[in-house]
């Protein structure tokens, strides 16, 4: 049976988008018996605020692959989600990759020869 494979991000990729920092956390939980308790934690969230912009079509379009995602930096800068390569085994595996704003390559996200080859 052919089937489509989803390989996602580069290790790199997934390493500059992916990143978590430690928040605080202070407030009022309210529970549904009426009680509250109060609260101070520190928490790991994603640093990067991420949207989706798009999707992975199959052979059936109403059931996409896998959603394509623009990830805004803390620091300004946007990486968009691309397909950088599609290899044919047993059925379509998609590789991505990150681009800038601009549509420029994010180079060191790029799957490289040898590891597209592993597939």
């Amino acid at each position: 049976m052919r089937m489509a494979q989803f390989y996602g991000l580069s290790p790199r990729g997934k390493k500059l988008v992916l990143k978590k920092v430690m928040v605080r956390e202070v407030g009022t939980m309210f529970l549904p018996d009426g009680r509250s308790v109060k609260f101070d934690r520190r928490r790991p969230v994603p640093a990067a605020r991420k949207q989706v912009v798009g999707d992975i079509k199959t052979l059936n379009p109403q059931l996409p692959l896998a959603q394509l995602h623009r990830y805004t930096m803390p620091d300004g800068k946007v990486y968009e989600e691309y397909i950088q390569e599609v290899i044919h085994s047993g059925g379509p595996c998609y590789f991505l990759a990150l681009r800038t704003a601009d549509g420029k390559p994010v180079q060191h996200t790029l799957w490289t020869i040898e590891e597209l080859s592993q597939y």
